[in-house]
């Protein structure tokens, strides 16, 4: 007896070190506050005796009465129990929609309802419906059910109940239009623990203006602009030129910005807004704007030249209509469309001599059209010009005429073109030589030989010699690249005589007096607007980058640690960035540029270094960039220039520094999304080339597969037939390639390369082009999330794959930082998402981590320890001690004896994680 006493003793204590061990390696099962909690619903599974017709828990709310639509519980097949549901919808014009009893609902708290379907014909709906007080639905949100190849599918759909929600019920449906027939059985509501949301403001502010007009405000030399501006922040802008301060500001509501801004001869300032087609006109010295209406059906009015008797003519896109405005019959005279192809009128010149109006156009040819204001008879004249060299370039850039010479900017690259008006003859073209640089030219007063333009040089050009001359040379005189260009006697000793005045983007002023021979530079700096954010990546370093769109709009970091932001630089638009080995690189618009950057080094003349310009090849656009520090090799995925409908991979080596170009590596379609897996790089692509052209060749997407090893494509499929562009690529943490191919999540095998999930759970595309849509990112907690361009940040759960919309207008792009935190930009914001906690989400992590061998177990004990007596005072309601028990296991997670041991992989998702559940507990 004594013995077995001690036997029985001693088994017991290995038993209840094999549990203590084993619950090492055991998710949690405690007390979980905001983890995902069920929804009791009446006869969810059908299983209830049906009476007189009547379904317990359901009733008909679409298709009364009409014979042609059927319900009814039935045994012949279900998921599980013994009975579902047959809906079968017979009418192409009526519907059938069953309705589940409502169930309680609080404003703001996210749901998903879900069901087993078994679809024999067409589809079936799932709606998640919420109403108010009243009974009025106030939201839903519905997902449809396709037959597949497994005997039941899983529909589900989630959303947010609206502040004045109170109930909320379940609707499954077959539309009008439709004639679905299927079983349903298991509907589920469940409640959907979400993150907080973050502003963190607006990173990038900038004074963007795209034209600029200079003129007289009551005495003033002034400069006129309408400054781009994010959230509906956009002005029109009067600033003085002496002291480069914004002196008056008029809001324009609904406007995006303005290409085209110039002063008329008879004062008065234009301006010609792209996005909404409309023409703008102010008096100097008024504190409005008249809004002269859209011009025709125009969007884009991309330039504004001034022409006789105060009169305005606009260029346009994308019809290439030319319009004339005269401020006498204050009517807006329609020239008509001056090429039959191309889609721009990018640049325009009025010959004030002859009263002759000539329009560059171009996309994927450039063109010069000839137009007698007088007729109204149009001729295209660069093909006469030159016949042999007009077809290597896809726009008429700039124009300006002076002194009865036209000055043309030809694109690509900026070559400059001479033209006698009076003879029509070439007067300077040399592919080799000068480029025309500025928007426009200059004449000075009393001067009637010189004409003067700009790129980083100013000179002039004597029409009797036909010789060129420099006017002055300097690097950081970036606004000798004018849009505007005059000599302006001012009003200031310091100047005197005649100064030439250059405005330029970002509200540069350059000044330089000949007599005196004083250059002055300066910029606008009491006055910018917030920026649209064009992307959002982490860096090697953990800072989140930041670029602003439009041009070199501002490059900015954020250092999630402490919440601080960093202006590096005003950069160009960057599309994408990447990371390899201790090194970012930098993909911007336009000549699809790449640069090398040392975050951790000053902002020099070598740092950052461009490495490759893909404007060769015919690219533009560097949208996708895959580093692999393995291969010590960056991927750069790209869409073409104007024009074009070819985009590129390009595979850029980093220790010789060449960069091999695959160009039209899917035929005439650009790339958009990379991901590196196993020695392949995953691409995918979209139908839409570059602007300016007649519209996409091709119909659907495609996902393409690239050897590292052969540097040669392996593989291509369109992943969802139909669908435009194939984006968000990610590889997900079931071992497969995840993407987005507009509304439908999809996934590949990529051992057998089929796709074997595929579910449509978001919004298709309405017209217009699109480049990336989606973006994927696998989350701390082993979720996935995404965004699109619809502005949606959704989750789907990888082990059932569950669709949840987290918000709906939350942000594009998506990036994550180490802590796990999850950013956005809704337009000129960005935005935080911290993921919830709870003591059980806590749990899975530190198991996860655990399996993935980044924690190792005498660590993973302890953290479970302080957990396991975190939630058992928290369940006892000692918060005190609970809060104490969790800030153990932050300085056992933080420990300095377990530094090498912890991967920072663990590390920092778990504080989070814990920092997060101590801020609720705090709260409480």
């Amino acid at each position: 007896m004594h013995v077995r006493k001690i036997m029985k003793k001693g088994l017991i204590c290995c038993l209840g070190t094999l549990l203590c061990f084993i619950s090492l390696f055991v998710p949690m099962n405690v007390g979980v506050a905001g983890a995902t909690a069920a929804v009791p619903l009446a006869n969810a599974g059908f299983e209830q005796e049906v009476t007189g017709g009547v379904i317990p828990g359901w009733r008909q709310t679409y298709g009364n009465g009409v014979t042609a639509v059927t319900y009814g519980v039935v045994n012949e097949a279900k998921h599980s129990g013994s009975f579902s549901l047959r809906l079968d919808d017979q009418s192409v014009t009526s519907t059938l929609g069953l309705e589940s009893n409502k169930f309680t609902v609080t404003g703001g708290v996210n749901y998903s309802a879900s069901a087993m379907f078994q679809v024999e014909r067409e589809r079936l709906a799932i709606y998640l419906q919420f109403f108010n007080a009243a009974g009025t639905r106030v939201g839903n949100t519905s997902s449809w059910v396709d037959p597949g190849e497994d005997a039941w599918i899983k529909g589900s759909v989630s959303g947010t109940a609206p502040a004045d929600a109170i109930t909320g019920s379940v609707l499954l449906y077959s539309s009008s239009t439709g004639k679905g027939a299927g079983y349903v059985d298991d509907v589920k509501v469940e409640v959907n623990p979400i993150g907080t949301f973050e502003n963190l403001g607006e990173p990038i502010l900038n004074f963007i203006n795209q034209d600029a007009a200079i003129g007289k405000e009551q005495g003033k030399d002034v400069a006129y602009a309408v400054v781009k501006g994010a959230n509906d922040s956009t002005v029109f802008a009067v600033f003085d030129l002496l002291s480069a301060k914004v002196i008056k500001t008029i809001p324009m509501p609904g406007v995006t910005g303005a290409w085209g801004v110039k002063a008329a001869s008879d004062g008065k300032i234009y301006a010609g807004t792209h996005y909404d087609g409309h023409l703008f006109q102010y008096t100097p010295g008024g504190d409005s704007l008249v809004d002269l209406g859209r011009l025709g059906e125009e969007t884009h009015v991309w330039t504004l030249v001034a022409g006789a008797n105060g009169k305005i003519y606009a260029g346009t896109y994308p019809n290439a209509h030319v319009f004339e405005y005269d401020p006498v019959t204050n009517l807006v005279n329609d020239l008509g469309r001056v090429h039959p192809t191309e889609k721009y009128v990018r640049s325009l010149a009025y010959d004030s001599d002859r009263n002759v109006l000539y329009a560059g156009v171009g996309g994927s040819t450039a063109g010069i059209v000839k137009i007698n204001l007088a007729t109204g008879s149009q001729q295209e004249i660069l093909q006469q010009l030159l016949p042999n060299a007009y077809s290597n370039y896809d726009f008429a850039m700039n124009m300006g005429y002076a002194l009865g010479k036209l000055f043309v900017r030809l694109n690509k690259p900026d070559h400059l073109l001479i033209v006698d008006v009076a003879t029509e003859s070439i007067e300077y073209y040399d592919p080799n030589g000068l480029g025309m640089g500025s928007r426009t030219l200059a004449t000075k007063p009393g001067d009637t030989q010189n004409i003067y333009f700009g790129g980083y040089i100013l000179r002039s050009y004597n029409i009797a010699t036909q010789t060129f001359a420099v006017e002055f040379s300097d690097p950081n005189a970036r606004a000798a690249n004018f849009f505007d260009g005059k000599f302006v006697q001012l009003n200031d000793p310091s100047w005197p005589g005649y100064t030439f005045i250059g405005v330029s983007e970002k509200g540069q002023i350059m000044m330089h007096n000949k007599q005196t021979g004083e250059l002055s530079t300066n910029q606008v700096d009491n006055y910018g607007s917030p920026i649209l954010i064009q992307s959002v990546h982490t860096g090697f370093d953990g800072n989140i980058y930041i670029g602003g769109y439009l041009g070199a709009t501002g490059f900015t970091s954020y250092r999630p640690s402490d919440g601080t932001f960093t202006e590096i630089q005003q950069f160009g638009q960057v599309e994408s960035v990447a990371s390899v080995n201790n090194k970012l690189y930098i993909g911007t618009y336009g000549n699809a540029r790449v640069y090398e950057y040392d975050p951790t080094a000053a902002w020099t003349s070598t740092n950052p270094r461009r490495v490759a310009e893909l404007v060769k090849d015919n690219q533009d656009r560097p949208f996708a960039m895959a580093g692999v520090d393995s291969l010590n090799k960056l991927y750069v995925g790209s869409v073409p220039d104007y024009g074009s409908l070819s985009g590129a991979l390009t595979v850029y080596d980093v220790p010789t520094r060449k960069a091999q170009v695959f160009k039209d590596i899917v035929h005439n379609q650009g790339v958009v999304s990379l991901v590196y897996k196993d020695g392949l790089v995953y691409g995918g692509t979209t139908i839409y080339g570059g602007l300016g052209t007649s519209g996409p060749s091709e119909n659907e997407g495609k996902l393409f597969v690239f050897d590292t090893a052969t540097n040669t494509k392996v593989f291509e499929i369109a992943p969802v037939p139909g669908r435009k562009v194939v984006s968000g690529l990610l590889a997900g943490p079931d071992g497969l390639i995840w993407g987005v191919a507009e509304d439908t999540i999809f996934k590949l095998d990529p051992n057998t390369r089929q796709v074997v999930y595929k579910a449509a759970k978001l919004g298709r595309y309405a017209t217009g082009t699109v480049w990336v849509d989606a973006f994927l990112k696998l989350g701390a907690d082993g979720n996935v999330y995404g965004t699109n361009r619809q502005k949606t940040l959704f989750m789907i759960k990888p082990d059932t794959m569950d669709f949840v919309v987290i918000k709906n207008g939350a942000g594009n792009y998506l990036t994550q930082d180490a802590y796990g935190n999850l950013y956005m930009a809704n337009d000129a914001t960005l935005w935080k998402y911290t993921l919830p906690a709870d003591e059980q989400s806590v749990a899975d992590m530190l198991h996860r981590s655990a399996e993935a061998g980044q924690i190792p177990q005498p660590v993973q004990a302890q953290l479970t320890n302080a957990l396991r007596q975190a939630a058992d005072q928290y369940g006892k309601q000692h918060k005190d001690q609970a809060v104490k028990h969790l800030r153990d296991f932050l300085k056992h997670l933080h420990n300095p004896a377990f530094d090498t041991s912890v991967s920072p992989k663990a590390k920092w998702p778990l504080d989070q994680q814990v920092r997060t559940l101590l801020g609720k507990w705090d709260s409480e």
